[in-house]
Order: structure tokens, then sequence, then C-alpha cells
């Protein structure tokens, strides 16, 4: 294939379709190079090559060869080792389907020695396919799943590490303070969800003091604070409760955490006495124990949290999708919409990524042509790309739980999973409603 890049006039020129096939044909083309040069560095490594020459390791032989620096090399090693462990993953990364930052996560995986003996064909298969289906975020949390199943040991001194360093301290340097904390993940996810909600009240009232000035003419250019200096409020707000002695008739806030039903279980079991085998490492695909932003938690505090608070229960179907509360309904509301958003995490448009606690809940096959509201039929789209839709786009969720969004004229957005025509798809998406 020719490696040019069109021009901006000719980029101008082309249709959605022509630019997105032309972007993917170029990196393809990085990921099959950056496949090939760690399969050389596999090859020079095992043949022992890099030794006349003078360098200690394959590593040094990069830099020296390829002006690389230590994290390059180092990395492009580790890619080599994880395609001698994983023949799949290596033939897949060599076919170009394979993005290259996931390649390097899944060796940065491969090289933890804990986990090396789970690496087998199963494991193989499930991680390419990780790989090569789910957006990034995602991939990165099943290899940290996997991992936490895996190295299950490692995985609980790394959260008692956090526990037993946590810290938190306010400095001054002249005319600022500056507050500094670090602590469990658990924690974490509970201040950052709180800061969250204080800092959307900070929005809602700057807005509502600013429509009774400008009126009609009120927008978002308008706001006088920026998001940085409304989260900073919010975090004031936060303390100024505190100091005033709150008696709990302040804003509710629930702490929302997704867990699925076997790592409950198991660690539920665990606290009761019982010595319960090792979840497998296969697990990993259906694992969930994490804020709806992603960022994993420990289970042991999960579970003790259930057991002295309130919980939310949710339940997914082994695609992600929660089981339905309900047809009758025109608009997402109240639990259900609630259901949705934990479930999913975020916009469903490819690309976007916005959390979906920012999102509206929106009906994937549209109410008006027959779609049930039934969480099924659900997924978050932002505002933007909810509005977005109106010009003919389709959003749709595939068998394995995929969101996959559709131009008008029947293509796909992104990069291609799987190959399927829109027709096919809604054809299989209505028959999921059959019984409806």
């Amino acid at each position: 294939m020719e490696l040019r890049v069109p021009s901006v006039n000719e980029v101008a020129m082309m249709s959605p379709v022509e630019l997105q096939t032309r972007a993917q044909e170029l990196d393809v083309l990085r990921r099959q190079v950056e496949a090939a040069s760690a399969v050389l560095v596999q090859r020079v490594d095992a043949a022992g090559a890099f030794v006349e020459d003078g360098h200690r390791n394959v590593a040094a032989w990069g830099r020296a060869t390829n002006h690389w620096s230590h994290g390059e090399a180092a990395g492009m090693a580790k890619l080599a080792k994880a395609f001698t462990l994983l023949p799949q993953f290596a033939a897949a990364a060599q076919s170009g389907v394979l993005g290259v930052a996931q390649m390097h996560a899944l060796a940065k995986l491969a090289a933890n020695p804990r986990v090396r003996e789970h690496l087998d064909a199963d494991a193989d298969r499930l991680l390419t396919e990780g790989a090569r289906d789910l957006p990034f975020d995602d991939f990165v949390t099943l290899l940290r799943h996997f991992e936490a199943l895996a190295d299950a040991d490692g995985a609980q001194d790394r959260h008692d590490r956090a526990v037993l360093d946590r810290r938190a301290s306010v400095a001054f340097v002249d005319e600022r303070a500056f507050l500094d904390a670090a602590g469990p993940a658990y924690d974490g996810v509970i201040f950052d969800q709180v800061l969250h909600h204080y800092t959307e009240l900070e929005w809602q009232t700057e807005w509502d003091l600013l429509a009774t000035i400008h009126g009609d003419r009120m927008c978002a250019d308008l706001m006088e604070r920026t998001p940085a200096q409304r989260r900073f409020d919010a975090l004031q707000r936060i303390f100024a409760t505190a100091a005033a002695g709150a008696d709990g008739s302040g804003p509710a806030v629930t702490i929302d955490i997704v867990i699925d039903q076997a790592t409950y279980e198991h660690q539920l079991a665990t606290f009761l006495g019982a010595n319960p085998d090792p979840l497998p490492v296969s697990h990993a695909g259906s694992r969930r124990c994490q804020d709806t932003q992603g960022h994993l938690v420990d289970p042991r505090a999960a579970v003790a949290a259930s057991l002295v608070g309130q919980v939310r229960r949710l339940v997914l179907e082994a695609d992600g999708v929660v089981l339905d509360m309900g047809r009758r309904r025109r608009l997402f509301t109240g639990a259900l919409r609630e259901a949705v958003m934990l479930a999913a995490g975020r916009c469903g448009h490819p690309g976007c990524g916005l959390p979906g606690h920012a999102c509206q809940a929106d009906h994937t096959i549209p109410y008006a042509r027959g779609g049930p509201t039934s969480a099924r039929n659900a997924g978050p789209e932002c505002g933007a790309h909810n509005r977005w839709k109106t010009k003919g786009a389709i959003t749709i969720r595939d068998r394995r739980g995929r969101w996959r969004t559709f131009r008008p004229d029947g293509t796909e957005i992104g990069w291609p999973l799987i190959e399927c025509t829109l027709d096919t798809l809604v054809s299989a998406t209505r028959n999921l409603f059959a019984d409806d």
C-alpha cells in the first residue's frame, strides 16, 4: 500500500467512509510494523545475536540499533516475550487487527511472573479477543481483573499497601494552599462521586443565578467559573458542611459500586470463614468490581460496605445487559435509567468516552419504531450524540454486548469489529425483543 497522507484539500473532498478507510489502512500498517519489529526482537533474543556486538541483552541491542529510548526498548522486549507465550495474540498482532497500545498493555501483563503460569490457550483466546474487540479502557480493565484473579495474593497486597500508606495533608506555599491525599481506591471512589455530586450543585447554582440576569439568552458560554474552579468550590462546600456539623439534612449522595455475583459470593464466603476455591482467570471477562467510571476497587471493601450500608442490587446478563425492568414507559427514568448507566459506564458513541453519569438513557431502536423501554433496548448517549442521531445514525448493541454505530448509509463508524451488515444486525437485535 502507498504510504501517502492525503492533503488538506483531499481530506476535505473525502466522504466519512473514505477518510475512515484511509486512516485505518495506515494504522494497520503501523500495527504490522510494530508487531514485525517485536518478532525480530524475539528472534534476535532467541539466537543470541545481540552478543556479537557486545550488548548485554536484546533491549540494549534495540537501543543501539534503532535509537530507542529505555522505555521503548524494554517495552519491545516485553512484547517479544509475550509473542512467545501467546501464539494467538502474536498472530492477531501481526495481521494488524490489534492496536499498538493494546499490544503493549497485554505484554505488560504477561511480564508479571506470577501471571505467566495462567497464560494458557484459553487465556490467550480471551485476552486476544478482548484486545481486538473492546475499547482500550475496557480492555485495560479486563487485564486488571485477569491479573487480580491470577495473582490474588499480589492484588490483595497492593490493596493492603494502599491502606497502610494512606495519607492526607494541607501544605501552604505563599498565598496558596495545596491539598494532597492518597489511599485505597474504594475511598477514592467515594471521594470522586461525592465531589462530582457537589460540583453538579455548584454548576446548577451558578446557572440558576445567571439565568435570572440573562434570561432566555442564558447559555454555557455565559458561565463565569471554569470547571476547575467549580470543583474547588465544591470541595470547599463539602468541608464547610462538615465544619458546620451537618445533621444529615444535606444532599444525599449515592455511592455506586458494580460487582458481579460470583465475585461477591466468593468474597462473602471468605468473610464467613469458608475457604472457597479461587475464581478461575477465565472469569476475568465477566468480572466486575468497580465504580461506574471503571476504577477497580478491592472486593473486600465492596462486600464489607454492602454488609454495613445500603446496597442497590444490579443483575447483569452474560452480555452485560441489565435484566429488563419493565417496558410500559416512554422515557428511561428512576431505577431503570440508573441501571442502564451503571451497566454501561460511558457514552456508546465510538470514541466519545463521556462518563455515564453525564449521559442520557436512550432507545437503541427508537420508541417510535417499536423499540421497547427496557434495559436491553437502552444505552447511554451524551446529549450531543443523542441529538446527532436525529440525522439518521443508528446505534445497536450486538449479541456480544458491544455498541456499534452506523451512518445513515449503513456504513459503520469506528474500527470494524466483525463483518456484519446493518440490516442483519438490526434484524438480529429485533429478535431479542420477540418475547417483550
